[in-house]
């Protein structure tokens, strides 16, 4: 039947989030929300948004390249730390910080000691 091949073909084409990506995601978009309503310079507030997309177009890739993902969290997390917002946010940034460094695995050690 022709609908049947346009669904399919149209299932084919929308890629799939696993249950990690979407927690991962869902982490990342929680630093987003935290940023929205801090008191930013600008500079910062930019940095992070551009460390944050490429995150997330690395992570919706079909093979993340978890190298590159951490050196835009690395990016993300010294520019957090230099503002000082790690400090002022708290949990709030440091915890879906932490969860995509402890994703990351060794390649994630260098934010985790941002993060201590």
């Amino acid at each position: 039947m022709p609908g049947e091949t346009m669904a399919n073909a149209a299932s084919q084409q929308t890629p799939t989030i696993d249950a990690i990506t979407g927690h991962l995601l869902a982490e990342l978009q929680r630093i987003r929300q935290v940023l929205d309503v801090l008191p930013l310079p600008e500079e910062t507030t930019t940095v992070a948004h551009r460390e944050l997309s490429a995150t997330e177009v690395d992570l919706l890739s079909a093979e993340p390249d978890r190298t590159r993902i951490a050196a835009s969290a690395k990016c993300l997390a010294l520019e957090l730390c230099r503002s000082g917002a790690l400090d002022h946010a708290g949990h709030a940034l440091t915890g879906p910080l932490g969860t995509l460094a402890d994703w990351l695995g060794d390649t994630g050690l260098p934010i985790r000691r941002l993060l201590s």
